[in-house]
């Protein structure tokens, strides 16, 4: 059973490197979508062994303008190089680590109990990566971000905001994960406040989203939870988001060189400006609440 992790990315220097660290060690494969990028995007995609088929679409338009013609391509592509069930998320998002080391598992599970789209629960990352927000529109919600590949992939209309998963799946049965996945593009101030604009711009009548976007800024009532130790997640620190020096992989169209994961797959001393560090080595674990984790020890003992 193949899982292949799917994303599309414009201009996500900032946070790709770190996506693709936290993801890659988990799925069969990646592919990625770059929709117009202008920064180190492709580089950095092309550095990564797991990514297989990096697609591209260069038709003008404003963020989200063409995401769900994009998000069709990648499940054909997916479909298309044997993947049986894919993973959705965003450059700016990171799933927990426990349910990573379980995805497999997640897939079987619903095979066995015929649940073919599958929900993670997505939380917002306020003011730091240890606390997300509990209140309001920007609290805790369901989303689907795990599903079998169906027989037939029909494209949905384009609007915003709708399901990864084609229409094919629309009545099909669901399943709910106990796991998290964590925004982290609400945490800083500038960030919602970016996003807010955004949006606005892109949906000024509120066509996609009848209540608005005034809720990315608003801190009315305003609730923090801290992120628990066992719902972690794995991140590269700030000063290694930057674009690795790796060389570039020849990648073109709609497939990847059918060379390019052997020739990746080197020894991390045999590339030029590596550091040699392991993968766990490199992670940032953000959820330790190490005062909690030693109350709980000596209550243990008692």
């Amino acid at each position: 059973m193949e899982i292949f992790c799917l994303i599309q990315v414009r201009n996500e220097e900032r946070f790709l490197s770190g996506f693709l660290h936290h993801i890659a060690p988990y799925v069969d494969g990646i592919v990625a979508l770059d929709d117009g990028s202008t920064d180190s995007t492709v580089d950095i995609l092309r550095a990564e062994p797991k990514v297989v088929s990096i697609l591209s679409e260069r038709r003008p338009g404003p963020p989200h303008a063409n995401e769900v013609s994009n998000r069709h391509r990648m499940i054909l592509e997916a479909a298309r190089l044997d993947a049986t069930w894919v993973l959705c998320a965003d450059a700016d998002e990171r799933f927990e680590e426990r349910f990573l080391r379980r995805v497999h598992a997640e897939a079987e599970k619903g095979e066995s109990r015929d649940q073919p789209v599958r929900f993670v629960r997505i939380v917002n990352l306020w003011d730091s990566p240890e606390h997300y927000r509990a209140d309001g529109r920007c609290g805790p919600r369901w989303t689907a971000r795990m599903f079998k590949i169906p027989r037939t992939i029909t494209r949905r209309a384009p609007l915003l905001h709708q399901p990864w998963f084609p229409p094919e799946l629309d009545k099909a049965r669901r399943g709910y994960m106990p796991a998290t996945l964590y925004h982290l593009k609400m945490i800083e101030r500038g960030d919602r406040e970016a996003r807010h604009r955004k949006f606005t711009a892109v949906d000024p009548d509120r066509r996609h989203q009848s209540v608005g976007y005034d809720h990315l800024i608003d801190e009315t009532g305003l609730t923090l939870k801290p992120v628990l130790p066992f719902r972690r997640f794995a991140d590269l620190p700030a000063s290694m988001h930057a674009p690795p020096l790796l060389p570039r992989a020849a990648i073109s169209g709609d497939r990847a060189d059918p060379d390019f994961a052997h020739r990746f797959r080197l020894e991390a001393g045999n590339r030029a400006g590596v550091r040699t560090e392991s993968r766990q080595e490199r992670s940032q674990l953000h959820g330790f609440d190490f005062e909690a984790i030693f109350v709980d020890v000596q209550a243990r003992q008692r």
